[in-house]
């Protein structure tokens, strides 16, 4: 409901910015919940910290958590700082995940090839990745990047005019969200030549298709930006990329991956 009703609200036809309607308030509790969830667990690391402080127990700089650092300026910007990080990057990643999951297993030879790079750098089921690892598997965040873009976790970047301006020839005032619709254009043969098919090899340097004639690799860069871009990009980027990197990694490693089941609403994009 979080992620579903937001964009019903904001793309349909609604007058729930006047009155509340029987969907704002199923938006309202879903959001109560989620903050109730969220604070049990943002309190209980609090506490944990306050009680680490009596001890006399202090950790080095870099060893500190954002809520740690963040709690010394300000502990209401602490807490709703927490519950961005809880609400965006628990759901996002898993969604994403999944995605990722159901790309490679409609596409059994790009999973043999990821498997088999994986293989190389990590040849025991339980090993341990070395620092270097990631950066020797370029085909597995090909095969990351590739899955987001045909399986987008939302539809696009939404942003407030901070002026008036004239785009395509249409005056837009100043305040007026502008939402650049990526989801389709990530499936334009346009941008992304044979963009039905599943081709990690699109994100590698120097790829070409079958005969060698047209480049796979995307037209427009900024099309794909599935944590956008410049200062208000996704400040978990970082984290994001590295949870999907190792699991998607270990999971490929150890398990042959199949879905034998219709993939037309396997989940949905908010």
């Amino acid at each position: 409901d979080f992620f579903t009703i937001p964009f019903d609200l904001d793309f349909k036809p609604s007058p729930w910015r006047y009155i509340a309607t029987p969907k704002f308030k199923e938006l309202m509790r879903s959001l109560d919940n989620i903050q109730n969830i969220t604070l049990k667990y943002i309190n209980a690391a609090m506490e944990r910290l306050a009680e680490e402080q009596r001890k006399g127990i202090v950790r080095p700089e870099q060893e500190q958590s954002v809520l740690e650092k963040l709690l010394r300026i300000d502990k209401k910007i602490a807490t709703v700082m927490a519950m961005d990080m809880l609400m965006a990057g628990v759901d996002t990643s898993t969604t994403v995940f999944i995605g990722i999951l159901l790309a490679l297993a409609e596409n059994p030879e790009k999973q043999q090839l990821l498997r088999e790079e994986v293989m190389r750098v990590l040849p025991q089921r339980d090993g341990k990745f070395a620092a270097d690892a990631l950066s020797r598997i370029p085909y597995l965040r090909a095969c990351i990047k590739e899955a987001l873009r045909m399986y987008p976790l939302g539809t696009g970047n939404i942003r407030v005019t901070p002026k008036d301006i004239v785009l395509s020839g249409y005056q837009v005032p100043k305040n007026t969200w502008v939402s650049v619709v990526a989801a389709s254009l990530l499936m334009d043969d346009r941008y992304y030549p044979r963009s039905k098919e599943y081709l990690p090899e699109r994100w590698l340097r120097s790829t070409e298709n079958g005969d060698g004639a047209v480049p796979l690799k995307p037209i427009n860069p900024f099309i794909y930006m599935p944590f956008g871009f410049g200062p208000r990009m996704c400040v978990g980027r970082r984290i994001s990329d590295l949870e999907l990197e190792l699991g998607v990694a270990r999971f490929v490693r150890n398990f042959h991956i199949e879905f034998n089941y219709p993939t037309g609403d396997v989940f949905r994009t908010a």
